[in-house]
């Protein structure tokens, strides 16, 4: 009996073009809006880095965390904002 793969499987992934993360070529929107020889660099430049970055293992929402926790900082405080009592007896 042959199992039939679903169309669904996939519909998770990221979409990749040229093995790069597709979120890594929105700077070439920006210089295709602004056409002048500096932000098609930049753009390239960024691509670049969106390259390295995935050679690296991170992507992008990956990277965004680790900025923020190296801002943060290691230790988190106990309680969430909505376990705080607001009003008191």
């Amino acid at each position: 009996m042959k199992v039939r793969r679903s169309i669904w499987r996939d519909a998770s992934l990221t979409p990749r073009i040229m093995g790069i993360d597709a979120r890594g070529y929105f700077p070439i929107l920006i210089a295709l809006y602004y056409p002048r020889a500096w932000t098609f660099s930049v753009a390239g430049l960024a691509i670049v880095a969106f390259y390295l970055m995935e050679r690296k293992g991170y992507t992008l929402p990956v990277l965004m965390r680790a900025i923020r926790h190296r801002l943060r900082g290691s230790v988190v405080h106990g309680r969430a904002w909505w376990h705080h009592r607001r009003f008191y007896d």
